[in-house]
Parts: C-alpha cells; structure tokens; sequence
C-alpha cells in the first residue's frame, strides 16, 4: 500500500510547478527587500548648509536620501502635463505615478508633522521646481497645489509665518506674472551676472549659472587667477547679500577633478554645491564642520 501511495504521489509531482514556485518566492522576498529599503523610516539628520542634491528625484529614495544626509536643497525637474505636474528628467521618463506632490511635498508634510521639523536643529529645505514646460500655465496649476501646503512653505509675503521648505522656481518660470501675484509662495533662482544689479533677497534668495560659460578651469592643476576673483567676487557678494549661489553643468570627468572643484568651492560659504554623489559629499562636508 505505501509503495502505491508513493508511486501516487510520484505522479502528481510536477517538477516546473515546483521551479515556479521557487521563482515566485524569490521575486516576492527581493520585492519585500525593495519594500523595507523604500521605506526605512528617515533618520534627522544635521543640515549640511552647502549640500544641494542635484536630480535629486533619479534616486532609489527621492527626497529622503537627500534629507538623511542633511542636505539643504535638493532639485526637481517638472512637466505640466494635462493639468498634473510630472517629475522626470525628459518627456521619457514620466509617469503619471510621479507627481511633485506625491514625491516631495506630501512626504514632506509626513515628516513635519511628525517630527516638528526637517533636520536635527531646525533648518529650511530649499525645494527647486525646474519649469521644463512653459511657464504661465506651468506656475498657474502649481498654485493651487502649492496652496494644500501652505502651513509647510516660507512665505515670501509673510515674515510672520515661518516655515520648513522654501520653494524656490528655476528654468522657464514666469518672472512677472510670479512677482504680481500677491498670495505667492515661492521664491525666484536669478542669475549669477546679475548679483551686482541688487536682486532683492527676498524674493532672489539665490542665483545660479551655468559653470562652462564663466569658468574654463575643470579641475586640473591651478585655477586661473582672473577665474578665481570672479568667483570670489560673486561668492563675496552673495554672502554679503544673504543669498547663496549654486552652479550647475560642472566637469565631472574624473573623481580627482570633482574633488578639485569642490575643495575651491569650499571655501565659499555662499556657495551651493551640486552633486549626484550624496556619500561622497556628506563625507567632504561633515568633515570640514568638525
């Protein structure tokens, strides 16, 4: 009888049922893997004045990979595409799942309200929105959705009401149309060459350029010294006004020309400095605040 119920069971026995098995388990633990990754709880971290994470939403945590390191200011490209603000890089890569609500201001406004703040000490976060699609509709549907947050953002307008993020617009946004609307809540990125034109801080709290267009020197051997006061200048002026300048397209070459840039960049406190190598950086700048 057992030798039947044996032969029974040898029959039934499937052996690509039981390897699909195996497959099915191997994906649903690598997915609870992803899943606990993802949503590790956010350790405060102390705020990194000079740390801006540049595309910042291209990493395995948008936002909160930024935010654990400390870092001050992270980046976020937007497309207005029928009436839903998209995050992405290009057109290619949007998803109708990646809004800058869901990735940046709703999990910003989780984190607020249960911690009271953003960072170890208090700390405003500088959330640049990149308009990549035109800008008078673009900032005429972020409006409304800027308004859900409004208890979250810096005001402007307002001194009174404090807040945790300054959203600060970049790209193709609207200069006058954003200036004449009185219940804004965003702050405007001016350009570098017009730091000695008296940008308002209050309303330009920082400015930004185009590295390649203002400087030849990438890193290698000595900068030239015309190069250097010019930067010194801004990084001076800057300072003395109470804003911050961040450069982008920076040379990016090699591990010892990024170094050498940084380490110039360094020794302006005015200055933001872009990256897409968090660790490394957190590394450089938490060593310098010892």
């Amino acid at each position: 009888m057992q030798d039947k119920n044996f032969q029974s069971g040898a029959r039934r026995f499937n052996p690509i049922t039981v390897i699909k098995y195996y497959l099915l388990a191997g994906l649903l633990l690598a997915f609870a893997r992803v899943s606990v990754g993802q949503d590790k709880p956010l350790q405060l971290a102390k705020p990194l004045e000079q740390g801006h994470s540049h595309n910042d939403y291209w990493r395995s945590r948008p936002l909160l990979d930024a935010l654990n390191q400390g870092f001050k200011s992270v980046e976020a490209d937007v497309f207005l595409v029928d009436g839903a603000l998209l995050v992405g890089h290009s057109k290619n890569e949007l998803s109708p799942a990646k809004t800058l609500e869901s990735m940046y201001l709703k999990p910003l406004q989780n984190i607020a309200r249960e911690n009271k703040k953003l960072y170890q000490q208090p700390s405003v976060l500088y959330l640049y929105i990149d308009f990549k699609t035109e800008g008078k509709n673009t900032y005429e549907s972020l409006v409304p959705v800027l308004a859900r947050y409004q208890n979250l953002l810096v005001n402007p307008l307002n001194k009174s009401r404090s807040g945790m993020v300054r959203v600060i617009l970049t790209g193709n946004y609207p200069q006058e149309q954003v200036l004449a609307d009185k219940q804004r809540l965003v702050f405007l990125d001016g350009k570098v060459e017009n730091l000695s034109q008296n940008l308002n801080p209050a309303f330009f709290p920082v400015v930004s350029g185009n590295w390649a267009k203002y400087f030849t020197w990438k890193g290698e051997g000595a900068m030239p010294a015309a190069e250097t006061r010019q930067l010194a200048e801004w990084a001076a002026l800057a300072q003395k006004n109470g804003q911050q300048i961040r450069f982008w397209n920076m040379p990016e070459q090699s591990r010892d020309q990024i170094n050498s840039i940084w380490q110039e960049l360094l020794k302006y406190p005015a200055i933001l400095i872009g990256t897409d190598h968090l660790d490394w950086l957190t590394g450089i700048l938490t060593d310098r605040n010892k």
